[in-house]
Parts: C-alpha cells; structure tokens; sequence
C-alpha cells in the first residue's frame, strides 16, 4: 500500500495513532502549510471514495482522476471497517487542522462529505439509523413535512384535467398517459432528437469546454431509467434502459436530466471551475454534493423549456416521430408537471417505510393512492436497495427549484440560466 502525500490511509497506521490525536486535542500543524495539508487529505478522500466503489459499485457514481492515484485500492481495497476507520482518522485530521486564513469551506466539505462515505460504509456493514438520521448523514438534508392539502390540490387538478371516466384516479392517470409510451424501437430516435434539443438550448445560454460529447448507450435489466456516468476530459456515457415504458415527455426529461442541462453539463463546468482540486474527480452517490446534483438534474427541464416550449417541441417533433397523435400534448404537458409535483410524497412514504411504520404492501397503496404510481414494486425494491437515497431527487428537486428562483427574482431566462450555472459550480 503507497503513501499518500504526508499521511498514510489508517489501515497501515499504527493503532494508536488516532486515539493520541484526538484524546490529545492537537491542533495539527503542516510544515507544508494548509494547502499542502487540504491537498493531502483531498487526496486521502478520493482513494476512499474509490475504494468503497470498489466494495460497492452502487456508492461511486465516477472517478475521472489519475489512475496511478487509486490504482492499489481498486486492486486490493481495504475492508468496510478499515474504510469506516480511516474515514473517521481523515476527519480528525481536518477538524484540526489549523487553517489560519486557509479555505473554511473546502475543508468544511471534505469532512462533510467524509461523513457521508463513513455513513455509507456502516449501512453497509448493517447500519440501520432512522431514516431522517441516515438522509441528513448522507445527504446534508431531510425532507420536510408532508403538506397533505398540497398534495390534494395537485391530485384535484390532476382529476379535473383527465379524460371524464370511472374508477380509481391512478389508474385513470395510468391509462391517459399508455397513449403516450413509445414504442421501443423506436427510443433511440427520439431520445437522440430529444438530447439534440436540450443540448442546443443549452449552448444558446452556456458556454461549455471545447470538445465536450455524450455517448449514448441502451441497456437491459437495471434498477433505473437513464445513467449519466461522467468519463472525464469532457465526456458523458449516457445509459438509457429499454426495460422502461418511457413517453414522449419522460424521454425529453431524460435527455435534460442525463445530458443538457443536467448531469453531463454539471460534471463539465465543475471540472472546469475545480481544475486542480482533486477532491472534484470523484463523486461518491451517496453524498451532500449528489443532493445538490440530483436535484439540479431533476429540474433542469424547466430550465431548458418553458411549458409552452416544451409542448410545442412534443407537439411538433417527438410525438410524431413515436407515431403518436399530438393534439392532446398541452394536457399531457401540464399533467406531466403536477404529476411531477407529486414525488415529493415518495419522500415522507420511504421514511415510513423504511421507518417500519408502512410494511411493503401498504407503502405499495400509498404510493398508488397519493403519488399516482401505477407499478410500485421496482419503486419499493428501489427504496429497499438505495434507501434515503429518494431525498436527494425530491427535496434536492425543491431545493434547487428554491435556489434559482432566490436568485433570479423574476422569469428573466437569460438570468434562470445563469443562475442554474452558478448553481452547478458553487
């Protein structure tokens, strides 16, 4: 095992080490001084992060720094204890670390986000904390209370705006929108046509590296819809799973949050403003920072089009590519929205769920009756696997919505865009 800059990872220090540091109460100082010392323990976070991808590829969404870095923990990683050890060590080491006039907030992040692989790493190990617990450890935030009049007015509307039939409101929303599913042949050109629109909106308001690309590939037998894993030197493989029964809107919504303006463009304007900091090759997925990402993502459609924009781009070019009739997109459109507006629910049911006070099938008519979800078991299996996880696509969605809107302060686009950008780098 290599040295990493000063230090060692814990599971080659002496045992001793970290009890003297902390029962002692030693501020650490850094011949090298406090850049020297954060870059150090920048580098000590990111052969982390890598070696619990390697214990579990589900926590490490990309790596796109030197391969020479991580290369013995990738071959040899270090067992989930000696990663929740030498996590709790790193943290020590930055809680002491006499900054002077040094960054705060780097070092604040890197122990933020320390706290979240150390958390990540117990779970694991069979950590099961309260779910409000788990999500602030691992995500920096918790869903807020359920507002159940809200709710019901998004479901009224929902109603008042469907086709007049009989039976429950999910499987009335569930039959409206099968007359939207693309056929799955189909996919790959509307998809194609869809990320070609995001990526143009996008560059009429964002300037991105030279030479950035998508790749797009289609997979099978995965626990989600679309991946966009970031490959470094401004590249993005983009999955799209064909197991899923998209619409015409899910696979523009796709398009944005897995390319432009969300996932790939993220990844390529923060490697850009970070150059050199080491701590941004790496993004762990259960992490303060994924909240941010995932919630960006999820709002980077209505970024990208205004309704109106978005129900003539349905309208116009994606509907009659599927074959499908577009009289009906301005409906479609707006219903999308609310529905959209309702996965906040997904949030307070996991948290029962997972809580123990929703056992599988109750969580499974929950999700029917208040979120309109008409197949729940992948979701339930979801949550089973991926757990609080759910926070960071329903409040991080909130939150960043919240975000741009603060800064903003009106419907100006051209400000939105540049506000959602200063949202990505910050």
């Amino acid at each position: 095992m290599r040295q990493v800059g000063r230090f060692r990872a814990l599971w080659l220090l002496p045992p001793g080490a970290l009890v003297l540091l902390v029962v002692l109460g030693t501020v650490v100082r850094y011949d090298a001084g406090w850049r020297a010392a954060l870059d150090d323990e920048a580098r000590e976070y990111v052969r982390l992060a890598v070696a619990l991808g390697e214990r579990d590829p589900d926590s490490l969404d990309y790596y796109a720094g030197p391969s020479d870095l991580v290369a013995d923990v990738r071959s040899h990683p270090p067992s989930l204890p000696d990663l929740e050890r030498a996590a709790d060590a790193a943290i020590a080491r930055l809680e002491h670390v006499d900054l002077g006039a040094g960054p705060v907030p780097r070092r604040q992040r890197l122990i933020r986000e320390l706290r979240a692989l150390r958390t990540r790493a117990a779970l694991l190990l069979g950590d099961r904390p309260r779910y409000d617990v788990e999500s602030e450890a691992l995500f920096g935030a918790v869903p807020g209370l359920p507002d159940d009049r809200r709710f019901a007015r998004i479901r009224s509307r929902i109603d008042a705006l469907l086709p007049a039939a009989a039976g429950r409101l999910v499987d009335r929303y569930a039959g409206y929108e099968h007359r939207f599913v693309v056929a799955a042949e189909r996919v790959p050109d509307l998809f194609a046509r869809a990320l070609a629109e995001c990526r143009r909106r996008t560059l009429a308001h964002l300037q991105l590296s030279a030479g950035e690309t998508v790749t797009v590939e289609y997979v099978h037998n995965r626990p989600w819809a679309a991946y966009s894993r970031y490959q470094g030197n401004g590249h993005s493989v983009i999955s799209v799973n064909t197991d899923f029964g998209f619409t015409a809107d899910r696979l523009l919504q796709a398009a944005c949050h897995e390319g432009y303006p969300g996932h790939h463009v993220r990844n390529v304007l923060r490697a850009a403003a970070h150059a050199g900091e080491l701590e941004y090759t790496v993004q762990p997925l259960f992490s303060p920072d994924t909240f941010l990402a995932e919630g960006s993502a999820m709002s980077a459609i209505d970024i990208a089009f205004s309704e109106e924009e978005r129900i003539a781009f349905l309208h116009d070019q994606l509907l009659p590519a599927a074959g499908i009739a577009g009289e009906d997109a301005g409906r479609y459109v707006r219903i999308a929205r609310l529905v959209d507006d309702l996965q906040e629910i997904e949030a307070q049911i996991a948290r029962r769920y997972l809580d123990g006070s929703l056992e599988f099938a109750r969580a499974a008519t929950a999700l029917e009756n208040e979120a309109l979800m008409r197949e729940t078991g992948a979701t339930l299996k979801y949550i089973n696997e991926f757990r609080s996880y759910i926070t960071a696509y329903t409040t991080g969605r909130r939150a960043a919505i919240a975000a741009v809107d603060s800064c903003a302060g009106s419907d100006d686009r051209e400000r939105r865009w540049k506000c959602f950008e200063r949202l990505q780098t910050r």
